[in-house]
């Protein structure tokens, strides 16, 4: 394993599609390490995005998993790109002709995040009503791109996760203009403030409410920051735009949102008056539904 060495989110979205091709092909690693000369460690390394992943062994894995040329060029790119992504954006001009990730593959690999969410809730909390509601307001251009797929599968294996061991961790900072704004109707947004107590009770979660009376911070948005166990694999730094997920991995880009959000830890309510803030939310608006 290369000394100091830091997988990027490009290098890791090869290690998925390699890892993907072993388990459609239903080779062992051994039975890899056989048919293409090199141990069954570094398939493991590789698949994992342990290590940097050249482009020349992601040929010979697709030709041993019988993988199509069309499904092998994205996968062969990126890992060219994760070797230096700039010079590969400034020759090719095409970043989006590599093999890419979605905010839950990324988070399926976290053991701790940290979300910021000052308007709209983040996907894991969500009800599929609140889901739903939220959909039923997005632009087409908006609601299908990919980067906002978070499956019901998804979700329950974050939910088992936080719940035994717990083996992830979440903290959520939610801003008290979410109480106030209905998503849904009154019913809809009082299950789903109700769920939010409820998972906030959770081992691995800890929720906490920014109260109005905090003020605003300067350039304050939703974010997200997900943390690994792997050395190999530094915090990065996520951002749900309209034009797509923007990952920050650079750790001058990524101190901004730390600090942001250590700063609205220090300013909100505790964990137990954000709970019982949440529950009188909930029943505030299902006694004024009607």
């Amino acid at each position: 394993m290369p000394r100091d060495f830091k997988s990027s989110l490009q290098n890791r979205a090869v290690g998925r599609a390699l890892a993907l091709w072993r388990r459609e092909s239903g080779l062992s690693l051994s039975e890899v390490a056989e048919r293409v000369g090199w141990s069954s460690a570094k398939t493991s390394m590789m698949q994992n995005a342990l290590v940097p992943v050249v482009d020349a062994d992601v040929v010979a894995l697709a030709l041993v998993y019988r993988v199509s040329s069309e499904r092998r060029k994205p996968v062969v790119l990126g890992a060219q790109r994760a070797r230096d992504p700039l010079r590969f954006d400034l020759l090719t001009g095409d970043a989006a002709s590599c093999v890419g990730w979605t905010y839950a593959e990324v988070e399926a690999e976290a053991s701790y995040v940290q979300v910021v969410a000052l308007e709209v809730l983040p996907p894991f909390v969500r009800t599929s009503e609140y889901e739903a509601a939220l959909r039923g307001v997005q632009v087409g251009a908006v609601s299908e791109q990919e980067h906002r797929h978070y499956s019901d599968a998804h979700r329950k294996r974050a939910l088992r996760h936080l719940s035994n061991g717990p083996s992830l961790r979440l903290d959520l900072v939610v801003g008290e203009t979410i109480l106030r704004r209905p998503v849904g109707g009154a019913l809809v947004m009082a299950d789903q403030l109700l769920r939010l107590a409820a998972l906030a009770e959770l081992p691995g979660v800890r929720v906490w409410l920014v109260p109005d009376e905090a003020g605003a911070f300067a350039g304050m948005t939703s974010f997200s920051v997900l943390s690994f166990r792997e050395d190999e694999f530094e915090d990065v730094v996520y951002l749900d735009t309209l034009h797509g997920g923007t990952w920050l991995e650079a750790e001058s880009e990524r101190r901004p949102y730390l600090e942001t959000y250590e700063r609205a830890v220090t300013v909100a309510l505790s964990a137990g008056d954000t709970i019982e803030r949440l529950v009188e939310a909930a029943q505030l608006l299902k006694d004024n539904s009607g």
